[in-house]
């Protein structure tokens, strides 16, 4: 029963709410209510808040929670270490990718299928902050993001490959000659650019800033890099997105990328993980599964001069 109160209160901490942490749980609400009395009791400490609703974790509470979390997610790598000792992987595997890395999230996704039939994908597209929270507190398996960033240090990592960015334009006269283009060139023209909120969009703004020329867009947009080139095929805008996207199988038609030059960016895209032991079972997976592509040569035929050796 101690397990399954856990998974109770875990439950009511992510919903914030009784009613609805029971009904993920299955069960009514007086037993849910029921089972975590049964657990503060039992530790000998207050865990949740509470008045007419739920108001929130004590300090106790919080910290059992960081516990549980723990706990329950070493239970699932359990089972699922043991159905692989029985050439059988089963379970979910569950990454949080950037939006950047849509493009070549497929390939990893019809591997894992071919590999192992019985393991489930759930990815989630995620910031880098959202990452390495979900990777420290075990509600992810492993991250696809960039693996340069200072807040990533801790985690173990593993490179894929090299991000890239292009102009994207509508293929019109005016660009017809042209195959390559400066940022200070770039931030002329009417752009379709992402919200500055984005970790992408500061990469771009830097990049203008060592040109010497800001940008005044046009249009800004959430998260959505297929809603930029949308903006480049239907309302004559430019934009600025990462080169493998024009790789894509059928492409889109009207529009061709020209390489942004001085300066030229990169940045390298990789695989992150855990460094607590014993190692997640599906973050094994999946580094399995990126080291056989990258050998196979399928992830240089998708992204070109892009893939890392």
């Amino acid at each position: 029963m101690f397990f399954r109160q856990l998974q109770y209160l875990v439950a009511l901490a992510q919903e914030e709410h009784f009613g609805r942490a029971a009904s993920r749980c299955n069960v009514s609400q007086p037993s849910l209510s029921s089972a975590i009395k049964q657990l503060e009791l039992s530790l000998g400490v207050p865990i949740v808040l509470r008045g007419r609703r739920f108001l929130g974790l004590t300090n106790e509470g919080k910290r059992i929670i960081e516990w549980a979390e723990r706990v329950i997610s070493q239970r699932d790598a359990m089972l699922v270490e043991l159905s692989g000792m029985r050439n059988n992987f089963e379970g979910k595997l569950r990454l949080g990718a950037m939006p950047n890395s849509s493009p070549v999230l497929p390939l990893f996704s019809k591997l894992l299928a071919q590999k192992h039939p019985g393991v489930e994908v759930d990815i989630k597209f995620l910031g880098i902050e959202e990452t390495k929270q979900g990777l420290s507190n075990f509600s992810l398996d492993v991250g696809i993001t960039y693996i340069q960033q200072t807040e990533l240090s801790e985690l173990h990592s593993m490179p894929i490959y090299d991000e890239r960015l292009s102009l994207l334009v509508p293929d019109t006269k005016e660009y017809a000659k042209m195959t390559a283009i400066s940022w200070a060139e770039a931030a002329k023209l009417p752009l379709c650019l992402l919200d500055k909120s984005m970790h992408e969009r500061k990469i771009i703004d830097e990049a203008f800033a060592k040109s010497g020329n800001l940008p005044d867009p046009t249009v800004t947009t959430s998260d959505s890099i297929l809603n930029l080139i949308f903006h480049v095929m239907f309302a004559d805008l430019v934009t600025i997105i990462p080169k493998h996207f024009i790789r894509m199988p059928g492409q889109f038609p009207g529009v061709k990328a020209l390489d942004l030059i001085e300066p030229e960016i990169s940045q390298e895209v990789g695989l992150v993980w855990s460094p607590s032991e014993p190692m997640m079972p599906m973050a094994n997976v999946m580094i399995s599964i990126v080291k056989e592509l990258k050998e196979s040569g399928e992830l240089e035929e998708r992204l070109g001069d892009l893939s890392t050796p």
